[in-house]
């Protein structure tokens, strides 16, 4: 009985010993500079890209036999200026890969918090005269500051890859219980892979983003040669994407994150499509966009133009002829932006959803009456006049019944109402 209770005792001390460990790394390691070995962790080691750096594990810290019979551990003997060395000692104590990244992480964040500050613009001391809003809005050009917060986060990712093998993004997300865009799309890959596949797709990302920033600032948009660059820029990704995937991968990446795949599913919301729509949705669009997807129909000639359009009547002949008549209504209302807004509306006021599709409903009627109005070249004019007035007042009440005073304004007074003018 005696030898059990010395041996809960001692259970009990080493698990006080670990957790005052891990609390004294949080509150004081942040404080040790990165060592000139792994400071400049931009060259990284090629042991590195397998997922963790090839460090030798130091021996365990000595514990030393006190007279008394106890153990005694010596902080010290954990500590280390060198990243590495201190990695290493933790895993050699036994602490798990998780805690291990969350440590570090947390560490690196006090460390670089100063450069980040830095990078915001903002006085170092604020005095209550200075107008530190109006020059952060006016003085500050908004586009640097995050340029030179991607170059910061670019650092801190590079060095936690180099030290504990994780990606910083992932880590960070799954920490706060944010949703992971790439994450949660690609998760038929395992995590080495996911991380560089999702590398691969935030250089090419802001590298687009570059070049559409300059969209607003040139007359009349993007250049053609802007528009030449952004096509590049997509065959290059997709060149480099096919290095690191094979064909059943590269399949499934398509599905969860090209282009494509993201407009059938705008296309389809609302419907509860099944798996086998949404892939014959997709073969039947792919096989469009393999011939027309990068031409730009306002730079065809007559002839291509009357192709384009036929590959178009065919692709949706087949999709229909794949869903049958309602549910091809239903995927050609997904594809009306119209649609999607009704649908936040009725959320906002906590209607029914039925009513989304019943006021839309009413604009197919109203649109197809106005279409036959206009091509009856027999109507004279002040009789289309009448006639449009009246759908157009015949429509606002029903919409108006459908929705409810409250939601109606807000839908007229917010825009979202165009089809109606």
């Amino acid at each position: 009985m005696k030898a059990s209770r010395t041996l809960i005792v001692l259970m009990l001390l080493n698990l006080a010993v670990f957790a005052g460990i891990v609390v004294y790394l949080l509150e004081t390691r942040i404080s040790a500079p990165l060592s000139p070995a792994s400071e400049n962790l931009e060259h990284r080691d090629a042991s590195a890209s397998a997922g963790r750096p090839n460090v030798p594990a130091p021996p365990l810290p000595v514990m030393l036999n006190e007279p008394d019979g106890t153990n005694e551990f010596h902080w010290g003997q954990l500590e280390s200026e060198d990243y590495k060395t201190y990695v290493a000692r933790l895993r050699a104590i036994g602490c798990s890969e998780q805690t291990l990244r969350d440590i570090i992480i947390a560490d690196l964040d006090k460390l670089l918090a100063p450069e980040f500050r830095t990078a915001l613009g903002r006085r170092k001391e604020l005095k209550y005269w200075e107008p530190e809003e109006e020059e952060m809005a006016n003085d500050v050009d908004p586009g640097e500051v995050v340029r030179k917060e991607r170059e910061l986060d670019k650092r801190k990712r590079e060095i936690i890859r180099e030290l504990v093998g994780a990606d910083l993004s992932r880590e960070r997300m799954k920490a706060s219980g944010q949703e992971d865009y790439y994450e949660r799309r690609l998760k038929f890959l395992p995590e080495g892979q996911r991380t560089r596949v999702r590398e691969l797709l935030e250089r090419f990302d802001e590298a687009e983003q570059e070049i559409r920033s300059r969209e607003e600032l040139q007359e009349g948009g993007l250049s053609g040669a802007d528009r030449a660059q952004l096509r590049m820029l997509r065959e290059q990704r997709t060149t480099e994407l096919a290095k690191l995937l094979n064909p059943d991968e590269k399949h499934l990446y398509e599905l969860w994150l090209s282009p494509l795949a993201n407009q059938i599913r705008h296309a389809t919301y609302g419907m509860n499509a099944s798996e086998e729509e949404f892939l014959g949705i997709y073969q039947a669009r792919a096989g469009y966009e393999a011939t027309w997807g990068l031409r730009e129909a306002e730079l065809l000639d007559e002839n291509s133009r009357q192709q384009l359009q036929l590959a178009q009547q065919q692709m949706e002949t087949q999709i229909k002829e794949l869903l049958g008549e309602e549910r091809y209504a239903q995927y050609v209302r997904g594809s009306d932006d119209d649609f999607h807004l009704l649908s936040g509306l009725v959320t906002r006021f906590q209607l029914p959803k039925e009513k989304a599709s019943e006021v839309y409903g009413y604009k197919n009627v109203a649109m197809t009456y106005r279409a036959e109005i206009l091509s009856n070249p027999s109507l004279p004019p002040q009789q289309r006049e009448a006639a449009l007035q009246a759908i157009k007042e015949e429509t606002r009440k029903s919409v108006r019944d459908a929705l409810g005073p409250k939601a109606y304004n807000y839908y007229l007074r917010t825009g979202q109402a165009q089809w109606m003018q």
